[in-house]
Order: structure tokens, then C-alpha cells, then sequence
């Protein structure tokens, strides 16, 4: 979501008049020097800024509905399906119930080859370390 946000503001910045750009010399200067000369640092740091995303480390969020906490995984199938059933059948073969009971949000992709879906983020460590060892 963060990336979007910053390709968006990437996008508005290119209608800044190049006429006003020597009003932020100063600024531009002094931003830089804040950051030990760092252009591309001092660049993000006011990328973040404008994109609302400067106070602290952002938590996980679902990229399905943006629930913080949620960490979103996609599983893909080499073949089309029905419905999000056979890949619950998937899910309950390799995981333990406890994690399982907790997947939030089972969403079938536009093509019908995969689906998306939520795990607690405490969770998702060991669903993935379960899911690489599956695929070894």
C-alpha cells in the first residue's frame, strides 16, 4: 500500500512547475545536510512525510481489507478450481488447526488458479516454515 502511495506521489510531483524549484534551494540544502549529505536518504525521509507514513515503523496489515495484525498469502494452483474449498482442503492437510480456525478473508483469484487469504501475524512464521517444508 505504501509503494502505491509513493508511485502516486511520484506522479504529482511531476506537475511541479520547474519555475518554483529555486524556492526550495535553501530548503532542498538544508534537507540534505540534515541527513550527512544523503540525497536519496533525505529524499525518502520526505517522501514518507508526504505519504503520512514518518512516525513510526508501520505495522502488518492485510492487504485484502487493511486489518492491521493480518499478514495476506496468496496460493497458486497449476490448474483452475471451482471454489476456495479445494484450498481449504490444502490448508487443513499441512497446517495444525490452531492456525487454520484463524484464516480470515479466503478470496479465490479473478482466474480461478489460487486464492488469497489473512494469517495473524504471530502466526505466520510457522505457516510459512510449514509451507517450505512441504515444498522440499
Amino acid at each position: 500500500m505504501i509503494k502505491a502511495t509513493s508511485r502516486d506521489s511520484i506522479k504529482n510531483l511531476q506537475s511541479v512547475n520547474d519555475d518554483v524549484l529555486e524556492l526550495f534551494d535553501d530548503a532542498a540544502t538544508e534537507l540534505i545536510a540534515t541527513s550527512d549529505g544523503d540525497a536519496k536518504r533525505a529524499l525518502m525521509r520526505a517522501l514518507a512525510f508526504m505519504s503520512g507514513c514518518h512516525k513510526e515503523q508501520m505495522a502488518q496489515r492485510s492487504l485484502l481489507n487493511g486489518q492491521e495484525g493480518c499478514i495476506t498469502f496468496q496460493i497458486d494452483l497449476n490448474q483452475t478450481f471451482n471454489g476456495v474449498g479445494l484450498i481449504w482442503n490444502i490448508l487443513r492437510r499441512y497446517l495444525p488447526e490452531t492456525i487454520t480456525t484463524k484464516i480470515k478473508g479466503m478470496r479465490a483469484l479473478a482466474d480461478s488458479t489460487g486464492g488469497a487469504f489473512d494469517v495473524e501475524e504471530d502466526q505466520a512464521q510457522q505457516f510459512e516454515d510449514i509451507f517450505q517444508h512441504a515444498k522440499d
